[in-house]
């Protein structure tokens, strides 16, 4: 089973996670981290879960939803 990335907030930073991994990028909104989530998803054939603000899951899309 592959690993999803994750759309995170850290501090004033919204960041794109490997699943139980490292971060791959740091974006200043919410949006441009669920844009670069999404297209790292569909290039490598993972799946995509974004986080609120506040910490709990949103919702995930899964790889075949790309």
């Amino acid at each position: 089973m592959s690993r999803n990335y994750y759309v995170i907030k850290e501090g004033d930073e919204w960041k794109v996670k490997l699943e139980r991994g490292r971060v791959i990028s740091t974006h200043r909104t919410q949006k441009a981290a669920k844009r670069e989530a999404k297209r790292l998803g569909r290039n490598n054939g993972r799946g995509v879960t974004v986080n609120a603000a506040e910490g709990y899951t949103r919702y995930s899309i899964g790889k075949d939803e790309l």
